[in-house]
């Protein structure tokens, strides 16, 4: 074995030169640090080391891109690169650490540190109201150099243990140490995107569309389930093929992009619907409740713009899908409902949000049957404000105010204080007489909070949820633009949202919450919640420390008691069962939001329950919500295995809408099993198990068919 030349400080600490005598050797060290900075790696370029680590050096012989005692540099930028470049490499960010100078000014010994290295401390006097989560997780990985005077950076010692989570390689960049600073560049924009309604902060149009979305994929045709009435809206041809273009761009760029449109009986574009994998893994997560938007309204065609929103485990809007609708009577809902619930693996939601029609509603009922159908507070509130602005007369902002207070207020969450409040607010402002008011009443069911406590909503039900919804439109959707923009600006808008819930996923994985106080219970859920949601639950758990428990009656096993705030007119009556640690309020704020109320944490706490039961620790708010297996395929974008899935799509959309063929595929399933396993019999594979439990698909219908992939204007 050849001897490295290289000297570092460990083996002569009184000496900080670098001692050389085989400038040969020194340059091939040198040559490998500056080529493993870089995407090439070149091993044999490497001069073997001293075998102070064993460990490091026998790794280094299976991956030559981790650092090694002895490797040679000429430059500190040069050495912090290579160090940056491993850590993004293994998913940490890195700062400086240590700094020895000598008396001449010059570096002498330089440590760069993982970011997570020591721990917060105390601060002697002052108490922090709310202290920032906590990052720092005293990690001791860390890269020491030693520097002699003519400069030259010599690694003496590399540690690689880590204490805290990696990042993915999909979100390394977005760690500090790994953000580059981009100029930001001019917006390029045309009088005419003013005029459409594009802001010039979120318009930069691409003639080559290279930076529309994420998504490719498949594209299907409805050629039987046409509509057999004249549409409402007629498009231009060239209108119809720029989105068809556009579409079939989406699905050359990624494999696993669906679309489908839908004719009328002329075999004339009338209905489109697209999704990416994205979205299908996102519902598969979150699709428990969704809101069915159709506000926005597209170009001179006053053209509906349908999205499927949903909300994830940092309470962020994410997008199930997006259509465009030319016709909206109830065949076009029952057909998007039906292709969305396809797509979708036959998964209903448990709630379903919209706005008020009659159309979309007995679309709900005959496609959705298992989901609770509800009207959006939002959509109430902005055409409640409309409708009251004629009556108003000139007090149009205290009416908003004191009507989105009737909603909202905590001090009308029972059904009298509702309707208590509703008859004070329309006797105020002189409302008794319009009929919308009447007619809103009447369905108050479908939207009224009292009355919506028993169906999981999430914070779709809450004064949060007004405020995204709002900023979503304001923001991405300004104004009316023109088909090919807003098909562009959808999926920037797509783009950005999903930025935004990367960079929670990773401050997520890299913090930790502070507790209000150091108890089991709040502990628990720190590590178990995302930082959003703990928060939410810490405020519920601080309330319960001013609320009184009464107990009312025992009955055998279930103790029930009066859970209330002194001085507030709402209480909770809670049922708590000991043994099996089951607990259930009045308020029904569990069910509804899915995180336990301040009224059952009281009657926990006063039962000298320590530690949240596991069933009330959902999922879906949790730091783990997204499976990373399922993550990790959907990250796949190999052509063979999208062709693959793109044919599998087809296939499942295909049979999901006709029993007859759905058994044809389920018998052709079974045989390819069956020749897929004698084949694998000699393969080294890890064996699979599939569940039982997968989502049924509960469609009957069979008239909805797909015809290739080709479609032109007729």
């Amino acid at each position: 074995m050849a001897t490295n030349h290289a000297l570092t400080s460990d083996e002569n600490p009184n000496s900080s030169q670098l001692l050389a005598t085989d400038q040969t050797n020194l340059d091939q060290t040198h040559n490998f640090g500056a080529q493993i900075s870089g995407d090439t790696v070149t091993p044999n370029s490497l001069a073997e080391t001293s075998d102070q680590d064993p460990k490091v050096n026998s790794y280094s012989k299976i991956d030559p891109r981790l650092p090694i005692v002895g490797m040679v540099f000429y430059s500190e930028e040069e050495a912090y690169n290579f160090y940056n470049s491993y850590a993004r490499k293994r998913g940490f960010s890195v700062r400086k650490g240590h700094l020895s100078k000598r008396k001449d000014g010059s570096v002498q010994c330089r440590h760069y540190i993982c970011s997570n290295e020591g721990k917060r401390q105390l601060h002697p006097t002052h108490i922090t109201k709310k202290p920032r989560p906590l990052e720092r997780t005293n990690c001791l990985a860390r890269i020491e150099f030693t520097v002699n005077r003519e400069n030259i950076w010599v690694v003496r010692r590399f540690s690689d243990e880590h204490n805290h989570p990696m990042a993915s390689p999909n979100k390394a960049c977005l760690l500090r140490s790994h953000r580059k600073k981009v100029q930001k560049e001019r917006p390029v924009f045309a009088e005419s995107d003013l005029y459409h309604g594009v802001r010039p902060d979120t318009a930069k149009e691409h003639e080559d569309m290279a930076e529309t979305g994420t998504g490719t994929g498949t594209a299907m045709v409805s050629g039987t389930n046409c509509l057999r009435k004249k549409r409402v809206r007629d498009l231009e041809k060239g209108d119809t093929q720029l989105i068809l273009d556009f579409l079939k761009k989406k699905q050359i760029e990624e494999p696993k992009f669906f679309y489908a449109v839908q004719l009328d009986e002329g075999e004339r574009f009338t209905n489109c619907f697209w999704a990416d994998a994205k979205s299908v893994a996102d519902y598969t997560h979150f699709g428990d409740a969704v809101c069915f938007e159709t506000s926005y309204h597209s170009s001179m065609y006053d053209l509906p713009v349908a999205m499927f929103i949903g909300m994830n485990n940092h309470k962020q809007i994410i997008v199930f899908g997006g259509a465009l609708l030319l016709d909206e009577t109830i065949e076009s809902f029952l057909w998007l409902f039906k292709t969305f619930l396809a797509v979708m693996s036959g998964k209903q939601p448990e709630t379903i949000f919209t706005n008020f029609s009659v159309a979309v509603s007995e679309a709900i009922s005959a496609v959705f049957p298992m989901a609770t159908h509800r009207i959006c507070l939002w959509h109430v509130v902005n055409i409640a404000c409309m409708h009251g602005q004629a009556q108003t007369f000139g007090q149009e902002s205290s009416f908003r105010k004191e009507f989105e207070n009737l909603i909202y207020g905590s001090e009308f969450e029972t059904e009298s204080g509702f309707c208590k409040g509703w008859d004070n607010v329309m006797m105020k402002y002189s409302l008794n007489g319009n009929s919308w008011f009447s007619d809103v009443l009447n369905v108050r069911q479908k939207w009224a909070p009292p009355y919506q406590c028993s169906s999981f909503a999430g914070i779709m039900a809450s004064k949060d949820w007004y405020m995204i919804m709002g900023n979503l439109f304001k923001r991405h959707f300004y104004r009316k633009l023109p088909l090919g923009k807003f098909m562009v600006q959808y999926f920037k808008s797509i783009t950005e949202l999903r930025e935004k819930e990367w960079l929670e996923d990773l401050e997520t994985l890299r913090t930790r919450p502070v507790p209000l106080v150091d108890i089991p219970m709040l502990a628990e859920v720190a590590d178990s919640y995302t930082q959003t949601v703990y928060i939410d639950f810490e405020h519920e758990y601080k309330s319960q420390l001013a609320c009184i428990c009464e107990t009312l009656t025992v009955n055998g096993s279930m103790y029930t008691y009066r859970v209330s705030v002194p001085q507030k007119p709402y209480m909770g009556i809670v049922e708590f069962e000991p043994s099996e640690v089951k607990v259930s309020c009045s308020c029904k704020k569990f069910e509804s939001m899915g995180i336990l109320c301040m009224h059952a944490l009281k009657v926990l706490n006063n039962n000298n329950i320590l530690y949240l039961p596991g069933q009330y620790i959902l999922k879906r708010w949790s730091k783990y919500a997204k499976d990373e297996s399922e993550n990790d395929a959907l990250a796949v974008r190999g052509s063979e295995n999208g062709r693959v899935w793109r044919k599998l799509v087809e296939l499942m959309v295909k049979s999901s809408f006709c029993k007859e063929i759905l058994g044809i595929v389920e018998n052709g399933l079974d045989k390819f099993i069956g020749q897929m396993e004698s084949l694998a019999q000699g393969l080294d594979t890890d064996e699979v198990n599939i569940g039982e439990n997968l989502h049924s698909n509960p469609l009957d219908s069979n008239n909805i068919s797909f015809e290739g992939f080709e479609f032109s204007t007729r």
